[in-house]
């Protein structure tokens, strides 16, 4: 039953669109402020906006890249312990034998 109801909604719809005709079309436009053109092989001119929020968005990152590295080194580090060195030995490291004669 309920794709009966269903087909019934849609062509409510169809018929009401039928009725009316074709609607206006409108166009919409982007935000009232001053748009840039695109220019051939040049930097992008930038507004002093654009660049006051790159500058704030790069430095909310450093700073929690920081600030978790400061924080949390395990994050970066790893959650194991480092091998001491030293008790490794030249066959594990990949030194060859030292033949004495």
């Amino acid at each position: 039953m309920s794709s009966f109801g269903r087909a019934l909604g849609v062509l409510r719809a169809g018929t009401g669109l039928l009725r009316s005709g074709p609607g206006r079309i409108t166009s919409r436009k982007a935000s009232g402020g001053p748009h840039i053109e695109p220019q051939y092989r040049q930097y992008p001119q930038l507004t002093k906006k654009q660049k006051f929020d790159s500058e704030l968005i790069s430095g909310v990152m450093w700073f929690w890249i920081l600030w978790h590295c400061w924080h949390d080194p395990d994050a970066v580090l790893g959650h194991f312990p480092w091998p001491d060195a030293s008790q490794w030995t030249d066959e594990e490291l990949g030194i060859p034998l030292d033949e004495e004669e």
